[in-house]
This record gives structure tokens, C-alpha cells and sequence, in this order.
């Protein structure tokens, strides 16, 4: 019944934004409208504990107070560098949830993958899975989390989602939490990856989702880095900004620095 409700509430999302698109509200009501699933995650998850920090609310159904210790660092650690980096700061606390069971987070998510990740953005909020299910027997978990874990990526792709308004593509968001993870944490997404060109961006654009994703991921990733290091990230956040506004990536990117989307052919 959940998977039908969330499918139902889907549908009639895009069907509103579809007719509304011509009237220039797409973005107002992609941000109420996605208050729809978040309030179903938030009553599925009605009888977790909470642990209010600073900036965070941390739902979470586990006795293990040294995870949702973890957890609630590991959300504070970067939240004042990624605000500053992009100009934007979440109204109010952000929520996050902590999993026990990769199920239950693949079920509250709407996602089918038969591997669940460590983390997932979804309706305004960060879904996270715990490290214990994860982390490699006889790694250090306290590190993995911190350094390479799924906190920095799907708080940037939260704020990337309300500076947007939903209109950003997928290769760029993922690109751009790609990057935040590079520059905040060292982390640096196919690295071993050899080859210069792995998929042009007509296809992050058009076949994203039907690529390898691992490939797909390191390309985003470095058609973000090339974009930096090119064009400033100044320029990176007024292109968020005329996506936020209604234009298309490859418009944003037109207007911002009067170069072809194909320049991003690297």
C-alpha cells in the first residue's frame, strides 16, 4: 500500500507541474508538493527516538548511542562549510533517519535496487543507513563515516534541491555532491578510473539513469570539477540560481558563460 500511495502521490505531481509549467510556478509546487512523501517517511517513522542537535533532527530506532553519537557529528561536521560554499542555509532543522534495516529505508525511499545504499536524499530529507550494515569487518567505522560516508552528499544535494526548486539535472546534482565530498572530505570519486572521456554530456543528460552508474557518477564528477576550475564556482552558483528560475541546464550554462553545453565535453 505505501509503494501505490507513493506512486499516486508521483503521478499527480508531475501532472500538476506538466500543466503548470507554462505559468511559471513549476518550482513553488515541486516545494509543496514534495511535503507529500515527506510526511508519509515522518509517520512511517513516528515511533523513532529523536536527537535534536544545532542545525538537525536525527530520527533513529536503535539503542546504539555510540551510532546516533556518530550520526549527529557527522551532520554538524560540514553543515556550515557547505552553506557558506553555496550561499544557501535550510530553513529551519534538517531531518535526517537513521536505519537499521536496509529494507525499511528502501521501502520508505520508493527505490527497488536490490543493494540499498549508504545514503539517500528523498523529499527534503537524508536517509541514512548505519554503518554497521556497511562498514568492512576490521575497518575503522568512526572514519569511513566521517570521511566517506554519505553525510556531506546528501546534505549538498538537500541544498541544491531548495536553492533549485527540483530543476536540476541529475548528473549536475550528483556531480555537484560529488564535488562537495572532494573538497570538504578528500574524497575523490573514481580516481582509479583512467579513460579522459567516459561518456559525453549529451548522455549524463539524456541516459543517466540507463548508464553504468559508477562510470556515469565519475563523469558528473568531473564535468563539475572541469566547470570550477574553467568558469569559478561563482559561476556554478549563478547557473543554480537561473535553474531556480525556471531555465533549462543548458540555457543556465549559455547565459552564465556564454559557451555551447558541448564545451562540457571533456
Amino acid at each position: 500500500m505505501k509503494k501505490i500511495l507513493y506512486m499516486f502521490i508521483s503521478m499527480c505531481i508531475i501532472f500538476i507541474l506538466i500543466l503548470t509549467n507554462a505559468f511559471g510556478i513549476k518550482g513553488d509546487l515541486y516545494i509543496l508538493f514534495r511535503q507529500f512523501p515527506k510526511e508519509a517517511i515522518l509517520k512511517n517513522t513516528g515511533d523513532y527516538n529523536e536527537l535534536e542537535t544545532e542545525k538537525f533532527i536525527i530520527r533513529y530506532n536503535t539503542n546504539d548511542t555510540e551510532l546516533v553519537e556518530l550520526v549527529s557529528r557527522a551532520s554538524e561536521e560540514y553543515y556550515d562549510e557547505i552553506c557558506k560554499k553555496y550561499n544557501y542555509y535550510p530553513e529551519g532543522k534538517s531531518i535526517v533517519i537513521l536505519y537499521d534495516d536496509p529494507k525499511e529505508l528502501l521501502e520508505n525511499t520508493n527505490l527497488s535496487k536490490s543493494k540499498p545504499p549508504m545514503g539517500v536524499y528523498y523529499a527534503s530529507t537524508i536517509q541514512i543507513l548505519s554503518p554497521r550494515v556497511w562498514c568492512p569487518p576490521g575497518e575503522d567505522m568512526e572514519y569511513l563515516f566521517m570521511n566517506e560516508g554519505p553525510m556531506v552528499h546528501e546534505f549538498t544535494h538537500l541544498v541544491i534541491d531548495d536553492i533549485t526548486k527540483g530543476n536540476c539535472p541529475l548528473w549536475f546534482t550528483e556531480g555537484l555532491a560529488l564535488y562537495s565530498e572532494y573538497i570538504f572530505t578528500k574524497y575523490e570519486w573514481g580516481r582509479e578510473i583512467e579513460e579522459e572521456e567516459i561518456y559525453t554530456i549529451d548522455q549524463l543528460k539524456d541516459d543517466f539513469g540507463k548508464l553504468d552508474q559508477y562510470l556515469a557518477y565519475t563523469q558528473s564528477f568531473r564535468v563539475v570539477k572541469h566547470m570550477v576550475e574553467t568558469y569559478e564556482f561563482e559561476s556554478i552558483k549563478e547557473i543554480l540560481k537561473r535553474l531556480e528560475d525556471g531555465d533549462s541546464f543548458e540555457k543556465a550554462f549559455k547565459k552564465v558563460t556564454n559557451d555551447d553545453i558541448s564545451k562540457l565535453n571533456i
